[in-house]
């Protein structure tokens, strides 16, 4: 203490402590102005997109019809062609990683993607990790089963065998039914499940409609007919961007409805699927 902090008053504690408070605050100051840098670089914008000259989006592959390989052995098809109007629309090139189930989370989570293009059904779960945006597209989830066998009711399910694949979302519905003898078969993914239909391991599988369309035709298998009687739901497929991304995630939003309006949507899915986007009208929110 000096002999001008002793002519002020004040016992040697409260001295002390006032100049370590001080020095507290400066020591607190100075981290605040360190991490707010970090911060906005961490925060993902339009502006910093185009600064970087790249978009980069993870795209869900293995899903024919939407989604191919084209003659050079590139990942083509519905969501890729979204993801190019992104960048056309962003000014920037793009740069396509694909991603499964799996892996889309943690490529987003991670940075190796600014967003993702990947058909996730916005639930309560993922908001809490990811910003998600409006709905893009949307899917009939159906009972895939022999033409021969009665589905008119889920009375029809009573003592049947369906696979889903393991914790998706037909997984949780159907699981949900109770329908007394049914069993629910689980597979790690739709590939699987839909293959344990076709080798007759079980009576029925419940899958993406268009999907199901799709393999049934490429594999000519007669037998086999998507169940339109017994919907399982219609869902929503939106994009996804990391929490601090705000600004990125409202361009997004704007950037699906002008896509509908104009009926962009509606005519990749068309040329992809062969059919306009189901269920009407995109929901917002």
């Amino acid at each position: 203490m000096t002999h001008e902090e002793a002519g002020r008053g004040g016992s040697m504690e409260e001295l002390m402590i006032g100049r370590f408070l001080r020095r507290a605050a400066g020591v607190a100051a100075l981290a605040a102005l360190v991490a707010v840098p970090a911060t906005i670089a961490k925060a993902q914008t339009t502006a910093e997109i185009s600064q970087k000259g790249k978009v980069t989006i993870g795209v869900l592959t293995g899903i024919p019809p939407y989604d191919t390989v084209d003659a050079s052995g590139q990942t083509d098809g519905f969501l890729v062609d979204i993801a190019k109007d992104i960048a056309a629309a962003l000014g920037t090139q793009l740069e396509i990683v694909p991603v499964n189930n799996a892996s889309r989370a943690a490529a987003l989570e991670s940075g190796r993607v600014d967003l993702l293009v990947a058909h996730m059904t916005a639930t309560p779960e993922r908001a809490k990790v990811f910003q998600m945006t409006n709905p893009y597209g949307a899917y009939e989830m159906r009972f895939v089963a022999a033409k021969d066998m009665p589905l008119t009711s889920l009375d029809d399910l009573k003592g049947k065998r369906v696979s889903v694949p393991k914790g998706s979302t037909q997984d949780v519905a159907v699981s949900g039914y109770g329908v007394e003898g049914l069993e629910v078969v689980r597979f790690d993914d739709d590939a699987l499940a839909m293959q344990a239909l076709i080798s007759g391991q079980v009576d029925a599988t419940a899958a993406v409609a268009a999907v199901a369309n799709d393999v049934i035709a490429k594999r000519n298998l007669d037998n086999l007919e998507v169940k339109s009687e017994v919907p399982i739901f219609t869902l929503y497929w939106s994009m996804a961007t990391r929490k601090d991304a705000s600004e990125l995630h409202q361009w997004l939003n704007n950037f699906i409805y002008y896509q509908e309006v104009t009926g962009r949507l509606d005519e990749l899915h068309n040329k992809w699927i062969g059919t306009p986007i189901p269920g009407g009208k995109l929901p917002t929110f």
